[in-house]
Formats: C-alpha cells, sequence, structure tokens
C-alpha cells in the first residue's frame, strides 16, 4: 500500500516560532510520521535583507523533511512569508509529487489561490478574528497593546477576509475546538460547506523525554506555573490579584512563579511591589524545554485567559497530571469536562477559595492522577493524527 504525501504549510515552524501555531504543526508532523505518513513541512523562517534571496538547504528531521523560505521578520509574518515565496511556493509544492497540501489559518491564503489548482487542501482554522478583535478592544483601557489594537481591530477586515477565503477556496477545513467551531460557523460561513472538528494534541513522547532527561525528579513544588505573553487577554493580572489573596491565607505555602514578557510586564511588577507581595515571580521567557520541565514540576498551572481556541500549555500540563486553573469560560469548560479535570473559577476570589479547598482536601494526587489519564487518552497527538489521516484518506479517495 503507498503511503500518503502530506505537505504541512506554516510560516512558522521550530525554531523559528512566534505563537503556538508552529508547535502544532512540530507536534503533527511527528505524530502523522509515526503513522508511516511521508511529511513534507514547507516553511518560513526570518531572515536578514542580504539572506532574503537564499533559501536553506533542505534538512531531515527525525524523518520529516523541512524546506525553509526566507522572509523578512515584520508583521504580518504570515502574509508576508507568503507575499515574499508566493511563485516558489507554487512551484515547490509541484515538484514535490504529493496528496495533500495542509496549511494553517491565516498562512494559506492567497497561496492556495495556485495550490488548489495542484492538490486538495486542508485548512486548520486556530482562532476567530471577531474574538481576537473584541478581546484587543477591551484590553485597550487595562494594559492593551497598541499594536495588537492596529493587528487585531483596525486590521480585522482583512483578518476576516483572509479567513473566508481560505474557509471558501479550501477542499477541508478544520477547527481546533468545538469553541472556535461555534464561533467561525457564524463569521466566515456562508452555509455552504461545514468544519471538521479536531482537537490539538501533545506528542506524550517528547513530553515524557523533557522530564526524564531533567536533572531534578522533584514534582509538586507548591507553586501555580503561567507562561505566555503577558496582555491582557491572557488574564495575567488576574494573577497577582490571586497572590494578594493566597497570601492571606494561612497555612497555604503557595508561590505564583510568571515567565513571560509584554505590555503589562511593567504594571504588574509595579502591582506587585505597591502590594508587597513576596509570593509572586517574574520570569522571562526560556525555552519551551525548559518550561515544561518547571511545568512538571508545579502544583497548579494558571490558564487564566478570556479567551482561547486549543492552548497546547493547558493541553500539555493536564497530560502532565498538573492540575489547571482557569476561568469560567467556553473553551475552559470544553477541555476540562465542565470542570471535572480542572479548577474552573467564576471570579478571582472564588479561583482562591478552590485553591485553597483543594489545596488541603487530601485529594489534589488523585485529581491529578485522573486528570493525566484523561488528557493523555483524549490529547495526545496519536488521536489527533490519527483522525487526520482519516480525513486526508478521505480526500484522497
Amino acid at each position: 500500500m503507498v503511503s500518503l504525501h502530506i505537505v504541512l504549510l506554516s510560516h512558522e515552524y521550530p525554531p523559528f516560532v512566534f505563537g503556538g501555531v508552529g508547535t502544532f504543526v512540530e507536534d503533527l508532523a511527528h505524530g502523522l510520521a509515526k503513522r508511516g505518513i511521508k511529511i513534507t513541512v514547507v516553511s518560513g523562517y526570518p531572515a536578514r535583507l542580504t539572506g532574503l534571496f537564499k533559501r536553506d538547504a533542505d534538512k531531515l528531521e527525525d524523518g520529516i523533511t523541512v524546506m525553509r523560505f526566507p522572509y523578512p521578520s515584520i508583521p504580518p509574518r504570515h502574509l508576508i512569508f507568503q507575499l515574499m515565496n508566493y511563485k516558489q511556493l507554487s512551484k515547490t509544492v509541484e515538484s514535490l509529487d504529493a496528496d495533500i497540501v495542509h496549511g494553517q489559518s491565516g498562512s494559506t491564503f492567497p497561496a492556495l489561490l495556485n495550490l488548489k489548482h495542484i492538490l486538495p487542501i486542508v485548512v486548520t482554522f486556530h482562532s476567530s478574528p471577531r474574538l481576537q478583535m473584541i478581546s484587543s478592544l477591551k484590553s485597550l483601557t487595562r494594559g492593551g497593546s497598541i499594536r495588537d489594537f492596529f493587528t487585531f481591530d483596525i486590521g480585522y477586515p482583512l483578518w476576516r477576509y483572509t479567513f473566508r477565503k481560505e474557509f471558501q477556496e479550501s477542499t477541508a477545513n478544520v477547527a481546533v475546538s468545538k469553541t472556535v467551531e461555534s464561533e467561525l460557523s457564524q463569521e466566515i460561513n456562508d452555509g455552504r460547506k461545514s468544519f471538521f472538528c479536531i482537537r490539538n494534541g501533545i506528542d506524550l513522547e517528547m513530553l515524557d523525554n523533557v522530564w526524564g532527561n531533567a536533572h531534578s525528579e522533584k514534582e509538586n513544588d507548591p507553586v501555580i506555573l503561567f507562561g505566555g505573553r503577558l496582555f491582557w487577554n491572557k488574564g495575567v493580572f488576574n494573577l497577582v490579584r490571586l497572590a494578594y489573596l493566597l497570601k492571606k491565607r494561612p497555612n497555604l505555602n503557595l508561590r505564583i512563579v510568571i515567565y513571560g514578557s509584554g505590555p503589562l510586564y511593567q504594571t504588574i511588577l509595579r502591582e506587585i511591589q505597591r502590594l508587597g507581595l513576596t509570593n509572586v515571580e517574574l520570569k522571562p521567557f526560556v525555552a519551551r524545554t525548559e518550561f515544561m520541565v518547571s511545568m512538571k514540576r508545579a502544583m497548579f498551572v494558571a490558564v487564566p485567559s478570556f479567551y482561547e481556541s486549543c492552548p497546547m500549555v493547558l493541553l500539555e500540563c493536564m497530560c502532565m497530571g498538573k492540575i489547571p486553573l482557569l476561568f469560567n469560560v467556553p473553551f475552559a469548560r470544553e477541555f476540562t469536562q465542565d470542570g471535572k479535570y480542572g479548577i474552573l473559577a467564576n471570579s478571582v476570589q472564588d479561583m482562591a477559595k478552590k485553591v485553597e479547598s483543594l489545596f488541603h482536601s487530601g485529594y489534589m494526587d488523585n485529581l491529578g492522577s485522573e486528570i493525566r489519564s484523561f488528557s493523555r487518552k483524549n490529547y495526545s497527538v496519536d488521536v489527533t493524527a490519527s483522525r487526520y489521516e482519516l480525513l486526508y484518506k478521505e480526500l484522497c479517495s
């Protein structure tokens, strides 16, 4: 039986990662390759002016062919990547003798205008432009970024147009969660097509190897861990309020460790100093593997965002058996089975109360084991890859 050959198209791919899409593509590539599917990753990489017309040599990484095309590292990177390499992308894909091109939302149009005449195209949608716009607008008076305002609010018509064209012109469309599917069905769906819902998956082998290679075997430090960009939508400012509430509770020696940078960094730092908090630590971004070792050692992982699509950090922590802390919003309910596998809070005060209750309940280890078992069964990249493989075969039949 002839193996499938899939081209994964993305403007980002490790080590050049600007968001969660590159991590998704890497994990999916490994998951599909383990199923005997031939994978070629066609991706971008930021280059200096003198290197814009010199493409990197193709590399074989863990059995996956990676082809990188240069582009200037200026926003919007997903569009610049395509425009700089518009003709070359089509010529490259045509020469590969592949079966499917699998692109990512925002990174597939306008390239698909040529690619759709070569191969069937699958597009995975990772977000909702409308929810991004609303979140960015709300954040303006709450420590938001002006760059986000121009990207998601002023740029909303372009984002919506791009997503709609990708939806209309592709062969099949995938939403990474029911939350995204529901929103995009109203936002860009013209009623003639529908979405498949395939959630992201975690490369469990990689996850376990990271911890197995770590120098320390210590787990369950009394730490609430956060990692991400420090801006309003991520809800990170609420972690300072949470630290203040936890500090006032006796016999609750919990620290909050925040990895990241962004427009709220100085605001958070000033608030920590104003409140005299000694149970909060701000750290810069670190390599993904280093952060995951810290995650494995933590007791809780905070994902206090007001909106997410399918956050990889949430799936990773759950697959480690860490207890996630979230607010009671749609994506949080979806991935924790309405709070069965995590803590859902209606406010910062509610979160502090539930953390304290669980901390003293004696049930933490059991809950962690239940979360780990559930997540590894449902959020493994093997599950994700198997569902994509079924979709690819259906399109090729």
